[in-house]
């Protein structure tokens, strides 16, 4: 499980601000967090690493989103397969 927290910063027009927020709740990997003015913290979790940049890059394109920020990262690998031993 890749984990990150995000801070997205909407833009000035409240009606693309909202319709942002409604699209990244709506899309699977979210969960909103608290408002701060014009930004919000978002959860986001996925499978890997390469997900989590398609959907930053996702939400980073929303009409209403000026920025997307990386601000946090974790990521539990119990279940990767170990491809080499360690000497």
């Amino acid at each position: 499980m890749h984990t990150s927290g995000l801070v997205v910063t909407l833009g000035d027009d409240p009606i693309l601000a909202k319709g942002a927020l409604a699209e990244l709740a709506a899309a699977g990997p979210f969960e909103l967090g608290e408002s701060f003015g014009p930004c919000v913290a978002v959860v986001m979790d996925v499978a890997d690493p390469k997900s989590a940049h398609d959907w930053h890059d996702w939400a980073a394109s929303l009409p209403g989103v000026e920025n997307v920020e990386v601000v946090f990262v974790q990521w539990d690998e119990s279940d990767a397969e170990v491809t080499h031993a360690v000497a």
